[in-house]
């Protein structure tokens, strides 16, 4: 079992379309790793790839799952770290 993701440079933001990749984006920055993942070792690398990406870049992080997604979306509301989101 895999997933798709897909970038999307559009101008000085990445729209990131994360599949499956987490449910949320907040349940991305905090590492958990989703219940359809049969690699357990490569989700978490994975997510911990998309966080470093976030780190060099503005990313909107979009999982198809995510009912924010849209509204981030809207907003371009890029990942930002901060004391409730740590970039570890």
């Amino acid at each position: 079992m895999g997933h798709l993701s897909l970038l999307l440079h559009d101008g000085p933001s990445t729209l990131f379309f994360a599949g499956d990749t987490s449910y949320s984006e907040q349940l991305m920055l905090d590492g958990v790793i989703d219940g359809v993942s049969t690699d357990v070792g490569a989700a978490r690398q994975t997510l911990l790839r998309i966080k470093q990406l976030a780190r060099e870049q503005p990313l909107v992080y979009l999982p198809s799952h995510d009912p924010a997604a849209a509204a981030r979306l809207e907003a371009r509301q890029a990942i930002t770290f901060g004391p409730s989101n740590p970039a570890r």
